[in-house]
């Protein structure tokens, strides 16, 4: 049987900000509270309905990866024809926030063409306060040490498809952003720039734009 093809999303930030978990909410629909830290790279393979007026089914390959320095150099070749990435940060660390920038300009260095962002804030469960319930969320409390207000200004700066806040573990607005990102990304997708299958080392089957043809609408 032949098999999909798929649109690469990546799904990076520094380490333990909660980039396994969205992945493995979306893609699963589970939470693994002692996760451990991905080593390297994983992906897994998924679809989804799109937002438009009328949906269409698209097909994903979201590769979560390490936010450990010391991986950093072993996946930077992943972020080469990657068409769409989250960039997450933890709402509970306003170190993860301020890292940020850091792993924009690493999209910046390894993408040929700097692929459509979404800004995401994690863990929101562990911040929800009676602000936040109201639909604020820019009062910093014992936990909330970064403010809507911030990260709405942060993805404004960098261009970002928009940010949302989510939380994995009560499974808040995970797929809204996985699905907002697929369907900005495969309606800027041409005909001819369709993801071709090609072999990893391991064997394993993935997915690799042709730059050639790669769509210049992101």
């Amino acid at each position: 049987m032949e098999e999909d093809l798929a649109y690469k999303i990546i799904v990076i930030g520094s380490v333990s900000v909660g980039k396994s978990n969205i992945t493995s909410r979306f893609c699963d629909d589970a939470f693994y509270p002692d996760i451990v830290p991905t080593l390297g790279m994983d992906f897994k393979y998924t679809s989804c309905k799109t937002l438009d007026k009328v949906p269409r089914t698209v097909r994903l390959q979201v590769w979560d990866t390490s936010g450990q320095d010391h991986f950093v150099t072993l996946t930077t070749a992943f972020y080469r024809n990657c068409q769409g990435a989250l960039l997450c940060f933890d709402l509970t660390n306003r170190t993860s926030f301020e890292d940020l920038d850091t792993w924009y300009e690493l999209l910046e260095r390894h993408c040929t063409t700097l692929p459509p962002l979404l800004l995401v804030g994690c863990k929101l469960d562990l911040v929800q306060s009676d602000a936040d319930d109201c639909g604020e969320g820019n009062v910093l409390g014992s936990n909330r040490q970064v403010s809507r207000s911030e990260g709405d200004g942060w993805a404004r700066r960098h261009k970002c498809l928009c940010y949302l806040e989510t939380s994995a573990k009560e499974n808040t607005n995970v797929s809204s952003a996985f699905q907002q990102l697929a369907t900005y990304v495969s309606s800027c997708a041409a005909p001819n720039s369709s993801s071709r299958l090609v072999k990893t080392l391991s064997g394993q089957t993935v997915s690799e734009s042709n730059d050639k043809n790669k769509s210049k609408c992101c």
